[in-house]
């Protein structure tokens, strides 16, 4: 399980360097932000749900985890490796599974689902021969999708959610920070 209890832990970018390299720089920014944003909690403050929202940061965690996982191992590569949460997913009746369903899953889960989400990305883009690579399942009926705009739709998953977690966060302990 990789937690990040000091912020200037988390992996900052290059300021020189190719675009993969780039991206996944600059996405490894954001995962450490969020691990960042859960370390330290236990499941009753992972499970908090800042009123009026439904969202908590253990659900930011699975949802994050889910996201990932589904479109770089699942949609891009095809599903290199079979994610240990698949069946729970697919036998699921709920389009905010993730959410959910986030509170019945342990802290050690949360992180150990980002962590194995996170190592299977790299691996496959890693092995990629460019961004330009198509998805092997087009998730879209608009076309295929390259790795490109699966990276770039990661980063902004991942930066729409942090704001969430900043104010969960807070609300929970008060921690603050960027």
């Amino acid at each position: 399980m990789t937690t990040i209890s000091d912020p200037a832990d988390r992996r900052f970018s290059p300021l020189v360097g190719g675009e993969k390299q780039m991206l996944l720089s600059f996405l490894a920014f954001q995962r450490d932000t969020l691990r960042w944003k859960a370390t330290g909690l236990d499941a009753a403050q992972l499970a908090f749900r800042h009123a009026p929202s439904d969202l908590s940061l253990g659900g930011l965690l699975k949802h994050l985890a889910v996201v990932e996982a589904g479109w770089v191992n699942l949609t891009f590569a095809g599903g290199v490796e079979a994610p240990s949460w698949l069946q729970q997913w697919q036998q699921a009746d709920d389009e905010d599974w993730t959410f959910t369903t986030a509170d019945a899953d342990s802290p050690a889960q949360l992180f150990a689902w980002l962590d194995e989400s996170q190592r299977v990305t790299e691996r496959i883009v890693a092995d990629a021969d460019d961004l330009d690579a198509l998805a092997v399942d087009p998730a879209d009926e608009d076309g295929p999708t390259s790795l490109r705009w699966i990276l770039l739709h990661l980063l902004e998953e991942y930066a729409r959610h942090l704001g969430h977690a900043d104010l969960l966060r807070e609300a929970i302990d008060g921690t603050v920070g960027d």
